[in-house]
């Protein structure tokens, strides 16, 4: 397996888990309305919490800068992304907490 996929799946595998108590935290102290957009709130969550794990990981293994900081981009923007279609679901929903 190459190294940046290592580092990637070690990331990964730790913003998952960081992920459950981040959103979890997020969750305690504005609800989130609607099953889809809890989803959604939890993969962007996972998202950001993926980054440092993966940066830490791809220094350990040896990949180049340029390698992770425009991997730390993409994740960084799949989160913006997952933030959006969270955001639009919780629009949608129509509930107080989305007008805050």
């Amino acid at each position: 397996m190459e190294h940046w996929v290592i580092a990637v799946l070690i990331g990964a595998a730790f913003g998952l888990v960081i992920g459950v108590k981040i959103a979890r935290d997020s969750h305690r102290k504005q609800p989130v309305r609607g099953s889809i957009a809890q989803v959604f709130h939890y993969l962007a969550c996972a998202g950001l919490a993926s980054m440092l794990p993966f940066i830490i990981a791809g220094i350990v293994v040896g990949l180049r800068f340029l390698a992770l900081f425009g991997t730390a981009v993409g994740f960084l923007a799949l989160t913006a992304v997952f933030l959006l279609v969270y955001a639009g679901f919780e629009q949608v929903s129509g509930t107080p907490s989305a007008a805050r």
